[in-house]
């Protein structure tokens, strides 16, 4: 294997990224799909889909042909309590971050992410995280944007923080 493919397990132990009510059939498959690429445990909280729904596996069936080998879903869980969930994480000894496109939050390029381990925590599409959810949050990042754009969408934003953690903890250890 050449040094620039992960295994799958590479960041599984202090990477997670969990998403709250997620509704979206394509936007579940797309983030189910870069945990599986780049080794990073997914969770679903709150009234999000099932992973079994069938417009989710429908999508991922589609990709399936073009993997080289049969998908591995061990990275993949769903949480119904949401302050449960992150509660148990933080006793567990992880940072919670949150993200938010909101003006006063600390740029994600500002964020050392390369050591501790950490959850980073997207909210629904129409509302992000609830002034209630926020407050759990250890730390709130953004990725700083031009206007008139004021919000990414699940699809861009977990990409985006995905790539930036691993090319942190990658710099780290070189």
């Amino acid at each position: 294997m050449s040094k620039n493919n992960l295994k799958t397990n590479d960041l599984n132990d202090d990477l997670i990224f969990l998403f709250d009510s997620l509704k979206d059939p394509r936007d579940m498959a797309q983030v189910i799909h870069l945990g599986m690429a780049l080794g990073v445990r997914i969770e679903f909280t709150g009234s999000s889909l099932p992973m079994n729904h069938p417009k989710v596996v429908g999508i991922i069936n589609s990709w399936v042909k073009g993997f080289k080998e049969k998908p591995n879903f061990d990275n993949v869980s769903t949480h119904p309590d949401f302050f449960k969930r992150i509660n148990f994480l933080k006793k567990k000894g992880y940072l919670i971050i949150g993200t938010t496109p909101n003006v006063n939050a600390i740029d994600l390029f500002s964020v050392d992410l390369s050591k501790e381990k950490k959850v980073i925590v997207f909210g629904t599409e129409t509302t992000g995280l609830c002034k209630e959810k926020q407050k759990l949050m250890e730390l709130m990042i953004k990725i700083p944007m031009n206007p008139p754009t004021s919000f990414f969408t699940i699809s861009v934003i977990a990409p985006i923080i995905c790539f930036e953690t691993i090319r942190q903890k990658k710099h780290f250890e070189i």
